[in-house]
């Protein structure tokens, strides 16, 4: 057992701990102040975002390392706060585009260009305008996968938005200017996997989303 997995699954026990009382056997029933809701059930959450398992598609995002703490922390620092406020990513040393992190919440409609200011998450689907980072994080944290293509090549386009028709699970695919020229990128929570148009193939999207979409699923949503 490596460090990182010792410290993660650590978390994982003391949040178990704290949701079952954390006494021992002959211990009197201690009353319990009503308060905010503990980080105990997003135990599960809190390893999948600390996985740096190779053998899976993409590349870990570091986000625990990032914003020193850990998803639903409510003691401490957390990878997912809700701000108002445009966020750089980049200076935070999260990937490109982000892979989590702070983001924005609230109802955005269906237009990008209309939104709201700060909104999210989006809703799922094939989008042909650019939805802000911020927003798109919160459909991450909500189980989802984003696709996002900076792009001419027509073909690629269309067979992205071919292969998001054919998904179920909840996904949104959208243009994003702000990476590299001819490039492909997915993203989960805590994990990415971009690269050149000259290396798509629909089988490499496909099985990132297959293995990744719905695996972060901290709050038990719907959707997957």
């Amino acid at each position: 057992m490596t460090l990182r997995t010792a410290t993660l699954a650590g978390i994982a026990i003391a949040l178990i701990a704290t949701s079952c009382g954390g006494g021992g056997r002959g211990d009197a029933p201690v009353e319990t102040p009503t308060q905010e809701p503990t980080p105990t059930r997003f135990a599960a959450g809190v390893i999948i975002e600390g996985g740096e398992d190779p053998d899976l598609p993409g590349v870990h995002v570091d986000l625990q390392g990032i914003y020193d703490g850990f998803y639903g922390n409510s003691d401490g620092n957390t990878t997912a706060p809700h701000v108002t406020q445009d966020v750089d990513y980049e200076a935070d040393g999260n990937s490109n585009p982000p892979a989590g992190g702070p983001h924005w919440a609230g109802g955005c409609g269906n237009v990008p260009s209309e939104a709201p200011q700060f909104c999210g998450p989006a809703p799922w689907g094939i989008y042909r305008e650019p939805w802000q980072p911020e927003t798109l994080i919160h459909n991450m944290e909500h189980a989802g996968a984003v696709v996002w293509y900076n792009t001419t090549d027509q073909a690629v386009i269309d067979d992205l938005e071919d292969l998001v028709n054919d998904l179920r699970g909840p996904v949104v695919l959208t243009p994003y200017f702000d990476m590299e020229d001819e490039h492909v990128a997915v993203t989960t929570w805590a994990r990415i996997d971009k690269f050149p148009v000259s290396e798509y193939s629909r089988e490499r999207v496909e099985e990132f989303l297959d293995v990744h979409n719905c695996r972060f699923n901290p709050e038990n949503l719907p959707d997957c």
